[in-house]
């Protein structure tokens, strides 16, 4: 069953990577002077997004909590279920307490992601660094042909 995950994992990570490249380089969110924020919850504000053509892929970037371009950004998910972008350059890490979490890692981003519920899985696109620890088990790694991706599985059916 994993495999037949890996091919839409990554798919959507593909498209992913391409919709925060496209967003980033054009400012999709501006900070305020006195409090720059980076890391934001739901899809960026922006033009309307031409790579995304699928419903999934629309879903996914409309809940997401994104990290911007070279930032540091820390998410929690306590109850699991949670999707996370992390753009160009950043590094993102991210505790996922009830698994079931999505996380989309741009080009040359650092992605670290604690899932102790199982069900979660990783896009990581190219020269991105993924490592994955996940404690229940049934956790996917999608990763670009020159990404490094690590998986620590604890609870088994991992790929």
């Amino acid at each position: 069953m994993t495999r037949l995950l890996a091919a839409p994992l990554a798919a959507l990570c593909a498209v992913l990577c391409l919709t925060m490249t496209a967003a980033c380089s054009r400012g999709a969110h501006a900070a305020r002077p006195e409090a720059p924020q980076v890391c934001v919850a739901g899809a960026p504000q922006g033009p309307e997004d031409p790579y995304a053509a699928s419903p999934e892929m629309a879903a996914f970037a409309a809940r997401a909590q994104w990290c911007g371009p070279g930032a540091t950004c820390q998410f929690d998910c306590d109850e699991g279920g949670c999707a996370f972008a992390c753009a160009e350059g950043s590094t993102c890490n991210i505790d996922c307490d009830g698994g079931n979490c999505q996380l989309s890692c741009a080009a040359s981003a650092t992605c670290n992601l604690a899932c102790d519920g199982g069900r979660c899985g990783t896009g990581c696109g190219a020269g991105a660094t993924c490592n994955l620890e996940c404690d229940g088990g049934s956790c996917a790694h999608a990763c670009a042909p020159d990404a490094s991706c690590s998986l620590a599985c604890d609870g088994g059916g991992c790929s």
